[in-house]
Formats: structure tokens, sequence, C-alpha cells
């Protein structure tokens, strides 16, 4: 438990109320029900929640206009205020404390201090496990394996030989790291190469042979990948994810990738083989970057985009396929006035037609030959 007074001095807030209040859990305002409840209210519209009365705690944010005689917190960045509340009521995931018997730990593997290796975990020839570690169930760390201090990997976690993970980093449940890349060449032109060059599939995949990926696979430190994301090996090289990057559930980064620092990619992306992502990169869900193309540094990239370019520095794309913002929105808005411009089209047409008529029926009739008439 902590106190309001302690609370808001964590986030950085001001309080208004008493902070001695004892706050025994952090909650939804529509579920408070006493008085050691603190109510996260995340814009100004909410706090009308406030007014429901069994909300007698809350983190508001400072514009709100509240006048109550509430215990208020006052927080400039209230989604920030939410992340900083809840380190201070985090709910540990369980661990098994030391290692577990069932556990199978190469004898040659070195095992820092203090971590925590739960049930049926395997740990590799030649792997370090940084201090502080915890591997919670089911996770398997091939050989050569390093894994820096404080590192949490979730239950069913998968990290191949030679692969390197920095310090603080957490891999969610079912992760795979340095899996082989989806490479593989024909024995002759195949489909893909044929199309490429002539438009059209005039050879064939008769025989499809893999490249074995021999390369390897660098987490830097305070990357959190989400669960069943796959990061593939390199073909020869590396590929890395940048400190600090954040990757969602279902992703997939092929081989030879790179990953700039602080990026936040969502769910189901997927990254192309040799595709590269600058640094503070944003993209959208189910997004797609194909192999040998680059996001630049700061880039937004909106769900759903089919990327088939390049995408410079700091600019905002959508659209499959992927174009600047402000010119996909401009199309979009033409092609909903398309049903409109097609019935004024038709009306039009309708209307020359009716006026062609008129200006035949008006047109002087055909004058008979002057010397017949003689």
């Amino acid at each position: 438990m902590k106190t309001l007074g302690e609370i808001a001095g964590y986030v950085g807030g001001r309080l208004r109320g008493d902070p001695s209040v004892m706050i025994e859990r952090v909650i939804h305002p529509a579920l408070a029900e006493s008085s050691s409840d603190l109510a996260l209210i995340l814009s100004a519209k909410g706090t009308s929640m406030l007014a429901s009365g069994k909300v007698l705690n809350a983190v508001v944010p400072e514009e709100a206009e509240v006048e109550s005689n509430l215990n208020l917190i006052l927080v400039k960045r209230p989604r920030l205020a939410l992340a900083r509340v809840l380190e201070l009521f985090e709910c540990p995931v369980h661990v098994f404390r030391g290692v577990h018997p069932s556990a199978v730990i190469d004898s040659s593997a070195r095992i820092g201090k203090n971590v925590s290796i739960g049930p049926f975990c395997w740990v590799g020839p030649h792997s370090k496990i940084g201090d502080n570690c915890r591997l919670v169930s089911h996770v398997s760390i091939g050989a050569e394996v390093t894994v820096g201090e404080g590192t949490l990997f979730h239950s069913g976690v998968s990290v191949g030989d030679r692969c390197r993970i920095g310090a603080r980093v957490i891999l969610q449940a079912n992760a795979t790291i340095g899996g082989d890349g989806f490479a593989f060449v024909t024995a002759e032109p195949g489909s893909i190469e044929s199309a490429m060059a002539t438009g059209e599939i005039r050879s064939f995949n008769h025989e499809i042979i893999r490249i074995n990926s021999i390369g390897t696979v660098v987490i830097e430190d305070d990357v959190e990948i989400g669960a069943g994301t796959c990061v593939d090996r390199g073909t020869l090289g590396e590929t890395r994810v940048g400190r600090g990057a954040k990757l969602d559930n279902l992703v997939q980064i092929g081989h030879n990738v790179t990953i700039g620092k602080n990026c936040l990619i969502a769910a189901q992306v997927g990254l192309g083989g040799s595709s590269k992502v600058g640094e503070r990169a944003v993209i959208g869900g189910q997004s797609g970057l194909p192999d040998h193309l680059s996001i630049g540094d700061d880039a937004l990239v909106h769900a759903k985009s089919g990327l088939t370019m390049h995408v410079p520095p700091k600019a905002i794309v959508m659209g499959s396929p992927a174009e600047p913002k402000q010119r996909y929105l401009v199309e979009q808005l033409e092609i909903r006035r398309l049903p409109r411009m097609a019935k004024e089209l038709k009306e039009l047409r309708r209307q020359v037609a009716a006026l062609s008529e008129k200006l035949k029926s008006l047109a002087p009739s055909d004058q008979s030959d002057p010397e017949s008439q003689a």
C-alpha cells in the first residue's frame, strides 16, 4: 500500500487533498468501491465519471475542471502517470526462486547471481545468463548465447544458438529469437525471376534449395518483444533490434533486418529481409515492408500500410500502396465523391441528349428544288 502523498510525489503530480490516505489498489473509475481505491482518469472528458459518488481518490489531467472535495492528483500527462502508478502497484510474474529441479543446464553454461530458472527450461553449452535474470518456464536457450542482466523470458521463449540478448530485455510468451531466415533459391531461374524480368511466368520452380542462416540476432538493452513474435537470424551477418525498441505480438522480423533505437512496431507487422527501420520510427499494425527497403528516422507508418518504396525521415504514410498521408486523404475524398459524380454525369448526358433532340426538331426542313417549282 502507498499513501496519496507518496504516489503524487512518484508521478510528479500536484496533490489536492489528504496526503495520508492509504491506497490499496488502482482501478478504472467505474469499478471504485472503497476509500482505498485510486481511480485513473486519462482525459478531461472522463472526469464526468466522478459524479457517481463512488470515487473518492483520483488521478486526473491538470486541465480538467473538477470542483469537488475529492482527493485528486493533478498531472500533465495522464498516460505517463498511468505508467508510473502501475510501476508502484506492479504484479510481478511468478518465477521459481533459484533453479527448478526439472531445468536442464549444460555444465559449460555460466549462470549469474540471483537468477531464477523455472520448470523445464534448458540452457545450452557455453551460454551465459547475467545476474538477476528470470526464465519463467519451458524456456529454451541455445548454445553460445549471451543474456544481459535483469532480463525476463516468459514461458515458451526460444533463443537460438549464438544470439546476443542485452540487459533488461523482456521477451513475452513464445517469442522466437534466432530462427532461420526465409531464404531459398531455385537451381535454374524460377517463376519469380521470370515474372520480374518479363512480366510473365515462363520458367518454373522445379527444385527449391534452402539457403542456410549462419548469422545471428542481436537484441540491444531495454528492448521488449511481444508474444509469438519471430526475429530471424542473419544469413551471414546479424539481425539487430536497437536499444529501447518495443515490438508487439505476432511481428515478423526477417533475416538481416536492422531496427533502430526506440522504435514502436505494432502487431502483425512484417519486415522483409535486409530491410531497415530508422530510429524512433512507428509502424502501425498489419503493415508490410518488402525486402531491402527502408523507413527513415522518426517516420510514422499508419496501420495496414503496404510499402512499395523507401519512406523518408519524418514522413507520415498510409494506404496500400502507401503514399504520403495528405495525398492519400485527398484521393480517398475524391473516391467518395465518385458515386455523386457518376450520378451527375448520367444526368448531364440525359440533358445533352434531350437538347440534341430539341435542336434537331428546330432545324429548318429541306427546301424544294427551285427549277422543279418553275
